[in-house]
């Protein structure tokens, strides 16, 4: 362990290099975060705790709802930890700069899989704390509980993160050291065993006696309660031993926290003896396919002609552009399997929507979920807008020159960077929405409104992303984190944050007022009639101004 005990000192060194580093940014954009965490943080505190007075308002189910809200609580954080900790190892592990250099050290690749699951951990599980620290507090405040509370809460979170980032760090191992590449048999396979067993867990289930009856009866309002009160899942641990400590059951929390604290080191057991047998092999068989994927975008001739014929109908340079673009993200695997990912999770929950009962509910929340669908499908695309189409230009690199010597002209790109982007974002936002809406059994109004604001949105932020992209060009730098978390790429997301909030809000606020009878058929025709308005002038602003701000700026540049 000295090797590890060297790596993480290594880490807090990086780690103070970065605090000096992060001395060198500017004000605007240090006071601009702090300033935005703390929104958020106050912004989610106010809407748990209006849902916890919610929950208490609708009498005897509410409060028993509220004693097993812990157990689903985690049980989401730890399904999206598993998630997020799969594409930060991916990303961190093997396809690290740092990994060759370590191999070559007397270290076991043990004691690295190790420290990177540590290292991953730290990455993936902030989010965690930003959405439990609100969450906590909120139950805190609405149910009179001590400080004591809130520390044990954090006391167990540590452990929780631990175990599910390291359950995601040894799923991508296993996957990436023993699952066939290309065998669709496979994967048929693979599927098939999941759905037998998915159907044998719910008919033995089924069958079972409850021996928790408020259980049985939540879970058939709340989808998922059932199985996120399991008494072997860590959730359920987590959820029953902060309320043991908090109602000074110390041997029964000590005994739950030891249980947790138990399977974090069975878990690292794990990873370090899978990790001295397969680590070596995984990272050698990953490199290698990366390196062919590589090889074969580089000159495969088929793929390219199947492109072009499929793209013919686009102008030369254009078609060229695209293409150079496409072959570009497939070549990067960590780039894509994100949005598929996330866009994968939200179409899986959209066409989940009647299966979890929610069209029959009535019209207010059904209206409300819609929007706030909404809402979560764009702030998706916002983050992947800012992720992949604000650094496209500044990607480019030392050779955008290139592209200057190329037939066509500055703005001309800069036109087909957004109306590529755009085809994208305006297939996943209307396809998405529409189906979220269907679900749901909406009216016609609403149904016609969602796809509207699809569409708006998918217009200002590739708009935002590719004009504020060309606006803060930065040709110097090849890592797209770095360009990401720049001034122009902190006022990217800021004024995509600001303006996808700005057109939600007020179409969410009319129904919903409507819905409740606060305002009649009149004032709702009124007040959609001016946020339509509201609506076509904001998305104006945000596609042109920032799309004529980036032409003029590159058509100024000296290359």
């Amino acid at each position: 362990m000295h090797a590890l005990a060297a790596l993480l000192r290594k880490d807090g060194r990086v780690l103070r290099n970065l605090r000096t580093l992060a001395r060198e940014q500017s004000a605007f954009k240090v006071i601009f975060i702090l300033m935005f965490a703390g929104g958020m943080l106050v912004g989610l505190g106010y809407l748990f705790l209006e849902g916890f007075r919610f929950l208490s308002a609708l009498g005897g189910i509410g409060v028993m709802l509220i004693r097993h809200l812990f157990a689903l609580f985690f049980f989401g954080l730890g399904l999206m930890l598993i998630l997020s900790n799969i594409i930060t190892t991916y990303t961190t592990v093997f396809h690290s700069d740092e990994i060759p250099f370590l191999l070559c050290r007397p270290i076991a690749p043990g004691e690295i899989l190790l420290h990177k699951w540590l290292e991953t951990t730290l990455i993936s599980s902030w989010a965690f704390f930003f959405i439990i620290i609100p969450f906590i507090g909120a139950f805190a405040w609405h149910e009179h509980l001590s400080l004591l509370f809130m520390l044990w809460t954090f006391l167990f979170s540590i452990p929780f993160v631990l175990l599910y980032a390291g359950a995601g760090t040894l799923i991508t191992l296993l996957v990436l050291r023993w699952v066939p590449r290309w065998r669709p048999q496979f994967w048929v396979g693979a599927t098939l065993l999941v759905l037998v067993g998915w159907g044998v867990w719910t008919l033995f289930g089924a069958g079972k006696p409850q021996t928790d009856d408020a259980v049985f009866i939540l879970g058939r309002f709340v989808p998922g309660l059932k199985l996120a009160a399991f008494p072997l899942w860590p959730s359920a641990w987590v959820a029953e031993g902060i309320m043991a400590l908090s109602r000074d059951q110390w041997l029964r929390g000590g005994l739950l926290f030891g249980v947790l604290l138990a399977n974090v080191l069975m878990v690292g057991l794990l990873i370090e003896g899978l990790g001295n047998v397969q680590f070596v092999q995984a990272w050698q068989r990953t490199r290698a396919a990366h390196a062919s994927l590589r090889e074969l975008r580089r000159v495969g001739p088929s793929g390219a002609l199947a492109l072009e014929t499929r793209l013919a109908f686009l102008a030369p340079d254009a078609r060229a552009l695209v293409i150079k673009d496409l072959r570009t993200l497939l070549r990067d695997p960590a780039q894509w399997i994100q949005g598929l990912l996330f866009f994968g999770l939200l179409a899986l929950y959209f066409f989940n929507l009647r299966n979890l009962h929610y069209h029959l509910l009535s019209a207010v929340w059904r209206n409300l979920i819609v929007f706030l669908n909404m809402f979560s499908l764009s702030a998706v695309m916002c983050s992947f807008c800012s992720r992949f189409i604000y650094p496209q230009l500044s990607l480019e690199g030392q050779a955008f020159w290139l592209i200057g010597l190329a037939p066509t002209t500055m703005g001309r790109v800069l036109k087909i960077k957004f109306l590529a982007s755009l085809v994208g974002m305006l297939t996943i936002g209307v396809v998405l929405m529409a189906v979220s809406a269907a679900m749901l059994d909406v009216g016609w109004r609403i149904w016609v409104t969602a796809l509207g604001l699809a569409v708006a949105i998918s217009l200002g932020l590739c708009g935002l992303a590719t004009g504020l992209g060309a606006v803060f060009l930065d040709l110097k730098q090849r890592n797209p984190m770095a360009i990401i978390s720049g001034f122009g790429g902190t006022l990217n997301l800021v004024l995509s944050l600001a303006y996808m909030a700005a057109v939600i809000l007020p179409f969410g606020a009319l129904y919903h007022y409507h819905t409740l009878g606060r305002i009649g058929a009149g004032a709702l025709n009124a007040g959609t009639a001016a946020a339509s308005v509201w609506l076509i002038v904001i998305t104006l602003a945000a596609t042109l101004l920032p799309l004529m701000a980036g032409r003029r700026s590159l058509m100024r540049r000296d290359y």
